[in-house]
């Protein structure tokens, strides 16, 4: 077959999942080619995979930043005001705008072109690349996602009217269900019980995420003491910069509670800052680090305080490790409700994170036998998933069915 794989123009949509199938795909004898964004080709030759550049293609971050696209999706950053001082749930129509509007048509009616050139048999995307999805549609190219973000708003009003919008706009008949760019196939790489009820859909498979690479555990990290539990912080590469200028300084609270608790703590400070630039707290039983391997490290933790992405957690489900999720924007909400209501750990917004309420959840999650075990069976659900190795197996067997 010849296989297209899209994605939104964002590093962590596009790299960790998308990079990897296709070049399993590749592997398996298909002749597979990326759309992607100028700026994230080199990405996609360091997979050893030919790119189909957007000119148009533009990332959230490239919203923002334009006021042009700004005003055209009619998006109000006053609303981002107190990012990083309270937790932010993405609002349905803001989401709908970003992923799904304007821009998403604009770079649909370029992959439209690109796509007639490539002629693919089957077109695989990333659950919130829907210029991906437009394309498809207009050419009749059986498509399917690859579910990088299962808690988003997709299931929404707003996102029903954004697709239909869009789907005029290339003179295509509208559609009466927002799940309708996941008709074709989802592939989740969670385990269905992850999923509320609401976003579980017929056609839908699940399978393990792509393996970590092959690597040595920080040397440092290794010797760390053993007599205490270990618990592992990291709020993502772009915290400091994201969390910075807040009133509160939530790394550095992270850091004095786990200061203050009979653990040995590694906290993730994010890319740019290095721990001999941290000017906050240093206890003794602290590892301060610029980048922590997670998936390494997290089977060898008992807790995980995290800002609930989607990869993050999913990580640490898969490993049966107990959360603290202090979600900060977009589907971490969601996600940190999700762990919740299945009892897998604790959340806390972010204006209610003090040093008194974080101490509490963690030693929570630690002393609470019930998180543990809850985490573990969630982890043999994960180890019950079919490999990643054999999603494009089942897509050849899908292919050939119909």
């Amino acid at each position: 077959m010849r296989i297209a794989f899209g994605s939104q123009p964002i590093y962590s949509h596009l790299v960790p999942a998308v990079l990897p199938l296709a070049r399993s795909a590749a592997d398996a004898g298909h002749e597979v080619a990326v759309l992607t964004s100028p700026e994230l080709s080199e990405q996609v030759h360091s997979f050893g995979l030919t790119p189909l550049p957007l000119r148009n293609a533009a990332s959230p971050r490239e919203m923002f930043q334009r006021p042009e696209l700004r005003e055209r999706l009619g998006l109000d950053l006053s609303l981002f005001d107190e990012l990083g001082r309270r937790t932010m749930r993405t609002q349905d129509d803001h989401f709908a705008a970003m992923f799904a509007g304007p821009v998403a048509g604009d770079s649909a009616e370029e992959a439209v072109e690109v796509l007639k050139s490539f002629a693919p048999d089957l077109l695989v995307r990333e659950s919130t690349d829907h210029s991906s999805y437009y394309a498809a549609e207009y050419l009749g190219l059986r498509h399917t996602a690859l579910d990088i973000g299962p808690l988003g708003p997709f299931n929404t009003e707003a996102m029903l009217t954004t697709i239909n919008e869009q789907r005029d706009r290339l003179d295509l008949e509208p559609v009466t269900d927002p799940l309708h760019p996941f008709r074709s196939g989802r592939i989740g790489m969670a385990p269905e019980s992850f999923y509320p009820e609401s976003l579980r859909i017929p056609s839908a498979s699940y399978y393990s995420a792509p393996p970590p690479r092959a690597e040595q555990l920080d040397p440092e990290i290794a010797k760390l003491p053993g007599d205490r539990p270990l618990v592992l912080a990291t709020l993502g590469s772009n915290a400091a910069g994201v969390l910075g200028g807040g009133e509160l300084n939530l790394l550095n609270t992270i850091v004095e509670v786990l200061g203050d608790l009979r653990v040995t703590g590694v906290v993730a400070l994010g890319s740019g800052t290095s721990p001999e630039d941290w000017t906050g707290s240093r206890p003794d039983n602290v590892h301060l680090t610029s980048f922590a391997q997670q998936q390494l490290l997290l089977p060898a933790c008992e807790a995980f305080i995290t800002h609930g992405g989607f990869n993050g957690v999913r990580e640490a489900l898969s490993s049966g490790i107990p959360m603290v999720v202090l979600p900060i924007f977009a589907e971490q909400p969601a996600n940190a409700e999700r762990v919740e209501q299945l009892e897998l750990g604790k959340r806390l917004n972010l204006e209610d994170v003090d040093h008194d309420s974080l101490r509490t959840a963690v030693g929570t999650v630690l002393a609470d036998s019930a998180h543990r075990h809850r985490a573990r069976a969630m982890a043999r659900e994960f180890r019950a998933l079919a490999p990643f190795d054999e999603i494009v197996p089942g897509l050849e067997r899908q292919f050939e069915q119909r």
